[in-house]
């Protein structure tokens, strides 16, 4: 488990939004959430038996009933995570850096796809803090099942593999490297081009000159599986 809720400082409570988001943090961090908020506890009791019964007895441990606006009647409270920052060094899988990344939506998909994956962890660079909500929403709290971290980009290590539409369409991801994603508009900048061990394309249809941020992680992290 990459994640310890141990020693938290005040101000990092985040708020989970909807049933996913909520089952997420339970099964992959429950030391980690505090209130569970539920409209109505049995229609939450029977979602959660039909979707997720591995959560169920931790669900409704906390939960209390509340006015909730999310449509599936579930929200929480959880602590922001310590996470171990050595994965940025050190790994045996993947690691996805977003090279200032601009759509916080798009972030959050990108780190629902790396943990889906078996991906070591989400590193952004730039101004976008990847724990913002926003982002949090787009992952489905999967923000809780590997390290989601800032950084400065002299802090990864290597091999960085570049995904760029000027790279080879049959390059593979190694065990271990650092995939550097640019935004959808700017790409990769030009201090992490220069880094490139490795400079991978996805083949694509002659007219078609994109795919959506977490569409294109998605392919490239699946394909060596």
């Amino acid at each position: 488990m990459f994640l310890h809720c141990c020693g938290m400082s005040p101000g990092t409570t985040v708020r989970l939004e909807g049933f996913h988001a909520v089952k997420h943090a339970l099964r992959f961090a429950p030391e980690c959430v505090e209130q569970v908020h539920v409209r109505d506890v049995e229609a939450v009791r029977t979602l959660c038996a039909r979707l997720a019964p591995d959560v169920l007895a931790a669900l409704l441990s906390r939960a209390e009933p509340a006015d909730v606006a999310h449509h599936t009647g579930v929200e929480a409270t959880a602590r922001r995570p310590e996470q171990d920052r050595d994965v940025l060094q050190r790994r045996t899988a993947p690691l996805v850096l977003l090279d200032a990344p601009r759509s916080p939506g798009n972030a959050g998909a990108v780190v629902r796809v790396a943990a889906a994956a078996g991906a070591s962890g989400v590193a952004t660079t730039g101004t976008l803090d990847p724990w913002h909500p926003t982002v949090l929403r787009g992952s489905a709290g999967l923000h809780f099942a590997l390290p989601v971290l800032h950084v400065e980009s002299s802090e990864v290590s290597g091999p960085f593999v570049v995904l760029d539409a000027d790279g080879d369409p049959a390059a593979a991801v190694p065990e271990g490297a650092v995939l550097v994603v640019g935004s959808e508009r700017s790409g990769v900048g030009a201090s992490l081009r220069a880094r490139a061990d490795l400079v991978l394309a996805l083949p694509m249809r002659q007219g078609v000159s994109s795919l959506n941020l977490a569409t294109a992680v998605a392919a490239v992290l699946y394909r060596g599986r």
